[in-house]
C-alpha cells in the first residue's frame, strides 16, 4: 500500500512565514484497505498495516485507487467540506467522481465566525491581512517597474501618488484614487453579500472585523496599474492634439473599473478565496 500526500515546492524563503495551504492526498493501495471517518480525520487502514490519520482540514482534495472501500460517513464528510474525490483503476483511468460541494460549515461566513471565537482571532487576521497587502504592492510595484527598495506598501504608495502626479495635478490624482477605491470596495461588499455576509447576521452587524474594508485595502493595489495606465493615455493623447489635459471625471473612471469587470472580479474572488483557504487551515 502506498498513501502519500503529494510534495509542496519549497519557494524563495521570506521574512514571514507563509500561509500553508491543505495538500492533495493520493491513495494507491489493495482491496484490503478501508477509509473511515475518524473525528475530524480520515483514517486509512489495511491488514498488518499501521493506521494513517489525515485531519481533513489540511487535505485539499483525494486520489483513491477504485479497491479501496470507503465508509459512507467518511465520503460524506469530505462532500460536506468540500474535498473531491476521484477514483482511479489500475490503469489510471477515472472511474468515479465524488463532487464536493461546500456545505453549511464550510462557507467562508461560517469558517470566519468559527474563527473569531479564538482568543488571539484579530491579532492572526490583521498578520494574514498585512502579509496580503505586502504581496500585493509587491506584484504592483513590479508592474510598475517600481525599484524594488521602494515595493514595500507605504514607499510602493508614494511612488504610485508620483507617477500619477507626472499625469494629472494633485487633487486630481488624490480623486481618480477615491473613485476607483468606492468602485473596489462596492465590488467587494456585493462579493461578500453573495457569500453570506447580509446585514441580518452577526459578523456583520458587529463590524469586527471591517471585512469589506480590509480586503478592498488588498483589491486597489491590483486595479492600480489601470488607473496608472488610463492617466498616461489621456496625457499623451492631449500632448497630440497639443491641447490641455482634461480634468477625469468620475464617469470616465467608473467605465474604466467596468471595462475591466471580469479580470477585477477575478482578482477578488482570488482574495476571498485565498482568506477561505487559510481559515480553514486555521480552523
Amino acid at each position: 500500500m502506498i498513501v502519500y500526500t503529494a510534495k509542496r515546492t519549497h519557494r524563495r524563503a521570506c521574512r514571514k512565514q507563509p500561509l500553508a495551504d491543505a495538500r492533495p492526498l493520493y491513495i494507491a493501495s489493495g482491496a484490503d484497505t478501508r477509509i473511515v471517518l475518524d473525528g475530524p480525520a480520515l483514517r486509512v487502514q489495511r491488514e498488518a498495516r499501521a493506521e494513517q490519520l489525515f485531519p481533513l482540514q489540511r487535505v485539499s482534495r483525494i486520489h483513491s485507487c477504485d479497491a479501496a472501500q470507503w465508509s459512507s460517513e467518511a465520503l460524506l464528510a469530505c462532500a460536506v467540506r468540500g474535498i473531491g474525490v476521484l477514483f482511479v483503476d489500475e490503469r489510471g483511468e477515472i472511474v468515479a467522481r465524488l463532487l464536493g460541494r461546500p456545505g453549511l460549515y464550510d462557507s467562508l461566513y461560517r469558517r470566519l465566525e468559527e474563527f473569531m471565537l479564538l482568543p488571539q482571532a484579530m491579532g492572526m487576521y490583521r498578520h494574514w491581512q498585512r502579509t496580503f497587502v505586502q504581496r500585493a504592492a509587491w506584484w504592483t510595484g513590479v508592474k510598475l517597474r517600481v525599484p524594488e527598495t521602494d515595493r514595500e506598501p507605504a514607499l510602493c504608495r508614494r511612488a504610485i501618488d508620483a507617477l500619477a502626479q507626472g499625469y494629472v495635478c494633485r487633487r486630481e490624482e488624490e480623486r481618480t484614487r477615491q473613485w476607483l477605491r468606492t468602485a473596489a470596495f462596492g465590488w467587494m461588499q456585493s462579493h461578500l453579500q453573495d457569500l453570506g455576509f447580509g446585514t441580518g447576521n452577526e459578523l456583520t452587524q458587529s463590524g469586527e472585523p471591517a471585512l469589506a474594508r480590509d480586503l478592498t485595502e488588498i483589491y486597489i493595489w491590483y486595479l492600480e496599474p489601470a488607473r496608472l495606465g488610463w492617466l498616461q493615455r489621456r496625457r499623451m493623447a492631449a500632448r497630440r492634439k497639443t491641447e490641455p489635459v482634461r480634468a477625469p471625471s468620475h464617469a470616465a473612471l467608473v467605465r474604466l473599473f467596468e471595462s475591466r469587470a471580469t479580470r477585477s472580479a477575478a482578482r477578488g474572488r482570488e482574495i476571498t478565496g485565498t482568506l477561505h483557504r487559510w481559515l480553514i487551515h486555521e480552523t
